[in-house]
């Protein structure tokens, strides 16, 4: 990801001034204004040599001098993070490529007031009726636009969750390192006087020990048994509202098809334990309870995620990001948050928490701040408010959000490496049909198929089974493509289709009459559908 532009330090201050000036305020108003002794004073003290401290770089931010700008001001909490070089946008980034042990939800709120993503543009007519078609035939990648806001999280209608190696219930269907779409519309439970049967969809379960995604038997008196696929983890029986609560139903998988984490049956989980009662949710924590608890519910050591924040320091280029064991520790036993918010940027993402669960913790309203958007020609150095285009009238997008309902913007700066690839065109992402039309059981449901293309030499793995083996797709003299496992000898390949349909085995002259595109690298599926149901 190419390194953002920097403002220099003069340039900060002098945007600082004008966008103060603009209120019809200065600096030595706002700095009496949030000193400790002024009534009604609850946020940070915005010191008085501001632009020189600015100037000589001195200067660093805290959560609540932030807050105090934007309450005082009137523009966006969100804006001020942005014009300090402060992203919480990235967040999600990063708790997208960290893996996590169990599973945890990940934060898909867009905070940009304006967010930038890349846009497309029909080149031919299409039709989704057809199977296995590169998306470039259809579709071109064009200049960036505005996204709308998403509403995903908590109060939209999407939650977006990551599996745990620890709490994989749902293994096979879902394996640890995938991104789960949940449909907050809670499904409907049967509570007769007879259990019934295990459910054929899977659900996302919040319960005492935190959050999985499962599938449930309902039984009488308002209980459910959280019932594992494959693996040997114990069932689990909860009361509904006491003990568990059912969040909303599984309706897409976002697969890596390599390098994912091995599922775990630990001993806490493989027994049954009586069941802990419902604990409240981490917004409702101070923040010292709320960054242990995360820790906690993850299982990592200090240690580990001081490693993490390291990553995160590294990629951003900036040692503000780093946290030390020791500081880790210490945020734990406190209820103020670090002097740098670069240091909460790295805790939500390694704890996977939201900016937003952080800011209520800390004491610090939304609805108490500002909520004016900072001008753009301030904010990004643009010369005018609309220098992106908005959302094309492409067809083929249109299509799109029809069949997601809501795009997952928040995770396309992400998204790539999540499948191994540096960075992720139109050339490497695959329409699969509207028709489920693949035996094999990681493509079941499959919309889209991401491939790598640079993996072109075939590789088996000898302790997998057949159904686990590497996946490729394949381009035929005729011009269509197939996809499957395959071995070469003496340049024949042996191909072992995934498509309905086709014959068992296929053996295909290499480079004559078949050539390898890509390895299959990643999944984009429907789960909610009974035809998905894997046996």
């Amino acid at each position: 990801m190419p390194a953002r532009p920097l403002t220099s330090p003069s340039a900060l201050a002098d945007k600082i001034r004008e966008l103060l000036r603009a209120r019809g305020l200065s600096l030595a108003e706002v700095s009496r204004d949030s000193s400790p002794g002024s009534p009604g004073t609850r946020f940070g003290h915005v010191p008085h040599n501001l632009y020189d401290a600015i100037r000589k770089r001195r200067f660093s931010p805290s959560l609540h001098q932030v807050a105090a700008l934007s309450a005082l001001s009137g523009y966006r909490f969100v804006d001020w993070l942005e014009l300090f070089e402060l992203h919480p946008d990235d967040v999600a980034r990063f708790q997208v490529a960290f893996p996590a042990p169990r599973t945890v939800e990940i934060d898909s709120r867009t905070y940009q007031s304006r967010p930038v993503v890349p846009s497309l543009r029909d080149i031919t007519r299409f039709s989704l009726a057809e199977t296995l078609v590169p998306l470039s035939r259809w579709v071109a990648a064009t200049e960036l636009h505005a996204s709308p806001p998403s509403t995903s999280g908590p109060d939209g209608r999407f939650r977006f969750v990551k599996i745990g190696s620890r709490d994989a219930f749902a293994f096979p269907d879902l394996i640890p390192g995938s991104i789960v779409r949940v449909d907050q519309t809670i499904p409907d439970l049967a509570q007769g006087e007879e259990e019934s049967e295990f459910s054929s969809q899977l659900v996302l379960v919040r319960y005492g020990r935190g959050l999985v995604c499962t599938r449930i038997q309902s039984r009488a008196r308002n209980r459910i048994v959280l019932c594992p696929t494959q693996l040997p983890y114990a069932p689990i029986e909860l009361e509904l509202q006491k003990e568990a609560e059912v969040l909303g139903t599984a309706d897409f998988e976002i697969r890596p098809l390599i390098s994912f984490k091995k599922p775990t049956v630990p001993p806490s989980l493989a027994s049954y334990r009586p069941p802990a009662a419902l604990e409240g949710s981490l917004s409702e924590q101070n923040l010292g309870h709320l960054i242990q608890r995360a820790r906690q519910r993850l299982g990592l050591s200090f240690r580990e995620a001081s490693g993490r924040t390291r990553l995160i320091a590294q990629e951003l280029g900036d040692s503000r990001y780093f946290c030390a064991s020791s500081a880790l520790s210490d945020y734990e036993a406190q209820d103020s948050p670090p002097r740098h918010i670069h240091k909460l940027i790295s805790i939500c993402a390694v704890y996977f928490i939201s900016p937003e669960q952080i800011l209520q913790a800390a004491g610090i309203s939304a609805g108490s701040l500002g909520q004016l958007p900072i001008p753009l020609r301030v904010l990004r150095d643009q010369t005018d408010e609309s220098p992106t285009q908005e959302a094309g009238t492409s067809r083929f997008m249109g299509e799109m959000e029809r069949q997601f309902r809501q795009m997952p913007y928040f995770l396309y700066r992400s998204i790539a490496g999540l499948f191994g690839l540096p960075r992720l065109s139109v050339r490497d992402v695959f329409w699969c049909g509207e028709k489920d039309q693949f035996v094999h059981p990681s493509l079941s449901g499959a919309v889209l198929l991401v491939v790598d293309r640079r993996k072109k030499i075939l590789r088996s793995n000898l302790s997998c089974p057949v159904w686990a083996q590497p996946l490729y797709i394949f381009l035929r003299r005729d011009g269509s493509f197939l996809c499957g496992s395959s071995t070469q000898s003496n340049g024949i390949l042996s191909i072992r289709p995934c498509t309905a349909g086709l014959s068992s085995m296929l053996r295909l002259r290499n480079r004559i009459e078949v050539e390898v595109v890509g390895q299959i690298v990643g999944v984009v599926r429907r789960l909610h559908d009974e035809r998905t149901h894997s046996a």
